[in-house]
């Protein structure tokens, strides 16, 4: 225990010491419902998975070298502790087996940063396949996306519909939506008019439409 004890608090194994500490105290403060989950992601841009950043990055970057060691598609808080786990582990084990055997001084401290390097470098790939099974139950529970509206035809239901006011509803092949529906032709349509969705309008949760005559030509 004492041997145990003297690893763990020594260079470099207690530097991930101090980093498993600090998520473990997240993962507590997480269960009491103190915190979001998700928060850090949230820090750290919108939507941090670092999964879904791949695309828009080469694959030199962070995500992209992420993504060829499998670690993509998963929450970062959830990458970021499995992967320090598995550096402490290679660390106390360079320590253990290695560098407490050795005289201090700089020699100690060099080989010392090395290791802590190395355990990190090492501790890539292997979190990748120790994940793989948790990417894939959260892969098949992630919901879908949602299906695209747009070219999908609707019923006007309101008396008018111009650029501030107008509503429609659209059969999606399930219960139907009503929806807001906007148009620059003011007049143009009326209750009982076939319009179709063109342009989704983000500021004012409406869709832009035409009548779908004019949508499907002559």
């Amino acid at each position: 225990m004492e041997t145990f004890l003297q690893i763990v608090f020594s260079y470099p194994t207690v530097v991930y010491s101090v980093l498993l500490a600090v998520l473990v105290v997240y993962w507590l403060v997480a269960m009491l419902g103190l915190i979001d989950l998700e928060m850090v992601d949230g820090w750290l841009g919108a939507d941090v998975q670092i999964a879904d950043a791949v695309d828009a990055v080469d694959g030199n970057g962070m995500a992209g070298m992420m993504a060829k060691f499998g670690l993509a598609g998963l929450p970062m808080m959830i990458v970021l502790t499995a992967l320090v786990l598995t550096a402490w582990v290679f660390s106390y084990y360079a320590d253990y087996l290695l560098l407490r055997h050795l005289p201090g001084g700089v020699l100690r401290l060099l080989t010392g940063t090395v290791a802590m390097v190395a355990a990190f470098v090492a501790a890539t790939p292997v979190t990748g396949l120790l994940l793989r099974p948790v990417r894939m139950l959260y892969d098949r529970l992630r919901p879908e996306p949602p299906r695209s509206l747009l070219g999908m035809a609707g019923v006007v239901r309101s008396p008018v519909v111009d650029a501030t006011q107008g509503i429609a509803g659209v059969e999606d092949g399930g219960a139907g939506l009503v929806l807001q529906v906007r148009t620059e032709a003011a007049g143009r349509f009326k209750r009982g008019d076939r319009v179709v969705l063109i342009e989704y309008l983000e500021a004012d949760n409406a869709y832009r439409v035409v009548g779908e005559d004019e949508f499907r030509g002559p």
